[in-house]
């Protein structure tokens, strides 16, 4: 078993794989196994992905697999789930880690063990992160949610702004796009031990992918997937059996917030 399983879905981001993947391979801290996802990839994600690795000359603690019909981000991370729990792959904590961003340097992943180990390993650590962007702008981000019902209300849902334990790490809903939202308020709700709150930078948020479905430019070219994901992520939240009062909360003030954005047509354009 290892200490980390680090997961990153991958979908046409070969230029950043250099960044992305040499990040993760280039970390002092080695007890970890990397398990990276392409969706069905048009570009030569696979073949850079493969000169990364013989070029690192660290492959023992790396896999990979293709998706076999494409799954969007939610159904490949949960391939790189499923993946991971197969005996020889199973690990303490689970991280994610998008295809075009980055470790923020090569001992985040030291830092971080040592600061679980020191915690008493807590279900989950809140993962502050730096955001570049316009080229080369940065700013930080510096997240301070200690509990999970913090958690559940905040608006950082990214699965890579957590480290949480790996037998809590629910599967994603498929073929949408928010699918974090949905997996971050169903993991809340698994989380008991008191959220610990990280210090140091973790993730590079790269703002400067025109590419990414997050960008202004794809929310419009993908209206229909918008609007469907509305649909999908009221739905799912409604079905949640949540058992503490402030999930309940939260799921009637978003599950409110979706319809709303469904009538008036908000990612319609």
């Amino acid at each position: 078993m290892s200490f980390f399983r680090i997961i990153m879905p991958n979908y046409n981001n070969s230029k950043w794989l250099e960044k992305s993947v040499g990040s993760v391979l280039k970390q002092t801290f080695t007890d970890y196994h990397f398990i990276f996802v392409d969706d069905k990839s048009t570009d030569d994600s696979m073949e850079k992905f493969g000169e990364i690795v013989r070029e690192s000359k660290t492959d023992a603690h790396i896999s990979w697999t293709i998706a076999i019909n494409k799954a969007w981000n939610g159904g490949a991370r949960n391939l790189g789930i499923e993946y991971g729990i197969w005996p020889e792959k199973e690990s303490e904590y689970t991280l994610f880690l998008d295809s075009d961003d980055w470790f923020y340097d090569e001992n985040v992943l030291q830092n971080l063990h040592d600061f679980i180990v020191n915690e008493d390993y807590p279900d989950c650590v809140r993962l502050p992160f730096g955001i570049e962007y316009d080229g080369d702008k940065f700013a930080k981000v510096m997240l301070d949610d200690d509990n999970a019902e913090k958690l559940v209300k905040s608006l950082f849902v990214a699965s890579w702004s957590k480290c949480v334990k790996s037998e809590l790490v629910p599967l994603f809903p498929e073929n949408t796009l928010m699918e974090d939202v949905v997996q971050h308020i169903k993991q809340c709700d698994m989380i008991a031990y008191p959220v610990a709150v990280f210090n140091k930078l973790v993730v590079v948020y790269n703002k400067n992918n025109s590419n990414s479905c997050s960008s202004p430019q794809n929310q419009k070219a993908q209206n229909a997937k918008w609007q469907s994901s509305m649909y999908r992520h009221m739905a799912d939240l409604l079905e949640l059996q949540l058992s503490h009062d402030y999930c309940e909360k939260q799921r009637q003030i978003r599950a409110k917030r979706c319809l709303e954005n469904i009538k008036n047509d908000k990612f319609i354009q």
